[in-house]
């Protein structure tokens, strides 16, 4: 038995579940959890469990790995749940919930509908999901979803012209942080140079960011004074692809050296 962690997207939780089946990161799968079967995502990212601990009590089991026919019935069920859209953006209009209606998915039983959402802070949806229930006649549940999810629903195609990674491979969205921008030294460039369809930072920020943390880390620091055989000057820059220093002297000149 392996142990693994995985994500059911449906719910967002991140589980540690023991297989015999041999898995890779990415890979998908069907769960059983709580006598509802739907797909699961094996993770990569281990420190995901430990910012879930709760995680380790959810009882869930892995039926199999997603075949070609699963694949297949999974875009029929897609399709059979737009189908509940119309009807549920009318029945959050009849409740007046400041709420807007991106998505919905079955599970793969059926049993489960769930619709993915987006609205400015909490909602009290408790009469909605009873009145969802009474019409469709399944388990209801509704997943608030931020930009970056809405984005990953949507799809769409970034600045450098490919499509999104939110929505073509990205099963598990990290957080990006500035920081990651500043060690690239890009953070004081224009907003919109660093920030997706989504308003948020990029993703991709997060690709070199920890390479450029351990090239730098054996580099002098900005604002280090250093002596050099084409001068003395101060360390106002780093760059990284070519293993270089900028150096600016008392007299303003630049230059580069290799450390």
């Amino acid at each position: 038995m392996k142990n693994y962690s995985l994500k059911i997207p449906s719910t967002g939780q991140i589980c540690k579940v023991e297989s015999k089946l041999k898995l890779n990161p990415g890979q998908e799968v069907l769960v059983e959890l709580e006598s509802i079967i739907e797909p699961a995502i094996i993770l990569c990212d281990k420190k995901n469990l430990n910012a879930n601990s709760e995680s380790k009590e959810i009882r869930v089991k892995i039926l199999r790995t997603i075949t070609p026919e699963d694949l297949q019935f999974k875009e029929e069920l897609a399709k059979k749940a737009r189908k509940y859209l119309d009807e549920s953006k009318a029945k959050v209009f009849r409740h007046g919930l400041e709420m807007k209606i991106l998505e919905a998915e079955l599970s793969f039983d059926e049993k489960k509908l769930t619709f993915y959402f987006s609205a400015e802070g909490r909602i009290d949806f408790r009469a909605l999901v009873a009145d969802m229930v009474g019409s469709f006649h399944k388990i209801i549940r509704l997943q608030q979803v931020g930009a970056r999810d809405e984005a990953k629903l949507f799809g769409g195609f970034g600045k450098c012209g490919r499509e999104l990674c939110c929505a073509k491979f990205l099963n598990n969205l990290e957080s990006i942080t500035l920081e990651m921008a500043e060690v690239q030294e890009i953070a004081n460039t224009k907003p919109s140079k660093i920030t997706g369809c989504c308003g948020k930072l990029m993703c991709c920020l997060s690709y070199e960011a920890d390479l450029y943390n351990e090239i730098k880390s054996k580099m002098p620091k900005i604002g280090t004074e250093i002596k050099t055989f084409q001068g003395e000057g101060k360390v106002v820059g780093h760059n990284i692809f070519e293993g270089k220093v900028i150096i600016e002297t008392k007299e303003g000149k630049k230059f580069e050296v290799i450390v």
